[in-house]
């Protein structure tokens, strides 16, 4: 039976264990272990000086930028290959089964922007011959004060869901902070639908979004990705630098999903089989970074792996300061860090995963070691007053995000549907690559966070609004 359907009791949503207190509430000073302290120090300062020693050496400053070059084009060109040739192609197989949807929703004080999003899941097509939804909407109304419940509640009334959509309030002292947290108030018993799809308060999707997930459920993918867009690009440099990069971002977890390697969710859009949700024990309220949490627990212990969707679209709104971007990239960095040191050895023993798989999540582990080194041998290549090493090291660092930016932006296209020219998707590729430049500032600051840091971890979240919301960069308007 689908959500909604007569008969079908509603399963009491309660926040699980993880919500409420013991080693979960608090991601500070008692809940980082020493090793992690000194692997996060150590991996800093080591890196800068095994950077700063090799810039300065004059056999070790040739090869350094060489060997970096050879890395980052070694391990990009297959991935931009592969990512043309998916496991599962778009569309899916015809006459599938519908599968159902739990729609998840964390959300606390987005009175602002939920109705649309409500609107925008009432808009589905993704129904049964006579009409019913194969989907239920449940909102977690995170200690919200301004009726984000409220609004929800009359929304779904307006657009004829009220008897699928639900609001569960999430209440309490000392309950912590951050998306995964919220998501404890709607555990997998509570969930009705075959699938749990996690969105974000400010998320658009088009009324196709469902039926064209459901393709991939269909195919056999256990867990599937949607592909994060981001509204008003074209309005300036910030919004269109974030726009690609979810671009090119796309194009290296489907690199990843199509090389057999441990694909991630990315956190709007997120689709998961309740049950394997469940296997492995559903939400995290310690988890920093909730969608690649989940994506190392399930390739650790049930060997599955993120499929990425190119033609399932989600929409959210950019960060629009640099202020707010530096606080989002510090966290992402953070979680990256926590998820490697706490899930890494776990997907590395899996006897569920092939060799391949494992070895693609040491690579991308890996990645985290570049900026401190980078930062080194930039110090030392000045120090040692050797320009063109730091130029080289620059070059190289830059050059394969550029490259694989071009390359990802041929998904791209206008809203007429124009592909962008070669001087378009250059320009685009250059500040695409220039942007990713903060990771060389925000790792080594989380790494120093991670090392240092006393108290718990302060969320700082991103407030949404109606701006920008009727862009025509964006999906298409629901009927």
């Amino acid at each position: 039976m689908r959500p909604g359907a007569p008969g079908v009791p509603e399963p009491a949503a309660r926040p699980s264990e993880d919500a409420g207190q013991g080693p979960a509430r608090a991601l500070g000073d008692g809940a980082t272990p020493l090793a992690w302290r000194a692997i996060a120090l150590g991996v800093l300062g080591g890196g800068l000086a095994c950077g700063f020693v090799a810039a300065r050496g004059e056999r070790l400053a040739r090869l350094v930028p060489a060997a970096a070059v050879a890395v980052a084009g070694g391990m990009a060109l297959p991935l931009a290959r592969a990512g043309r040739r998916p496991p599962i192609a778009p569309g899916g197989p015809p006459g599938a089964s519908p599968v159902s949807f739990s729609v998840v929703v964390a959300a606390r004080d987005e009175a602002a922007v939920l109705p649309r999003l409500v609107a925008d899941v009432a808009a589905q097509d993704h129904r049964e011959p006579d009409g019913r939804p194969c989907f239920e909407l449940i909102v977690v109304d995170d200690r919200s004060r301004d009726g984000s419940g409220e609004a929800v509640r009359t929304a779904a009334a307006a657009a004829g869901i009220a008897e699928v959509t639900r609001v569960v309030r999430r209440e309490g002292a000392g309950l912590p902070d951050g998306k995964g947290a919220a998501l404890t108030a709607a555990p997998p018993e509570a969930c009705r639908g075959d699938v749990v799809l996690v969105l974000d308060a400010d998320a658009r999707i088009g009324p196709d979004f469902l039926r064209r997930a459901a393709a991939y459920f269909a195919a056999g993918a256990p867990a599937v990705t949607a592909r994060r867009r981001v509204l008003d690009a074209g309005s300036g440099f910030l919004p269109g630098a974030q726009a690609d990069e979810q671009t090119l971002d796309g194009e290296l977890q489907r690199g990843r999903w199509a090389l057999g390697g441990c694909s991630e969710f990315r956190g709007n859009g997120i689709m998961i089989r309740r049950d394997l949700l469940a296997a492995v024990g559903g939400w995290r309220a310690a988890a920093l970074t909730e969608d690649i949490d989940l994506s190392s627990r399930i390739a650790a212990r049930a060997g599955a792996r993120v499929a990425w969707a190119i033609d399932v679209e989600v929409w959210e709104e950019p960060v629009r300061s640099w202020g707010g971007l530096w606080q989002q990239r510090r966290r992402w960095a953070e979680g990256a860090l926590r998820r490697a040191l706490e899930h890494g050895p776990a997907v590395l023993a899996s006897p569920r995963l092939s060799v391949g798989a494992r070895l693609d999540f040491a690579a991308y582990a890996g990645q985290l070691l570049v900026p401190p080194v980078a930062i080194g041998a930039l110090a030392g290549a000045i120090a040692a007053r050797r320009p063109g090493t730091a130029a080289m090291l620059l070059g190289g660092y830059l050059g394969s995000s550029g490259l694989l930016a071009f390359d990802a932006l041929r998904w791209e296209t206008d809203p007429q549907g124009r592909a962008p020219g070669v001087a378009a998707r250059a320009g685009r590729a250059l500040r695409t690559a220039l942007f990713s430049a903060i990771w060389l500032a925000a790792l080594p600051r989380a790494l120093w966070d991670l090392g240092t840091r006393r108290g718990g971890i302060r969320y700082v979240k991103m407030a949404h609004g109606p701006s920008g919301r009727d862009s025509d960069q964006g999906p298409t308007a629901a009927p």
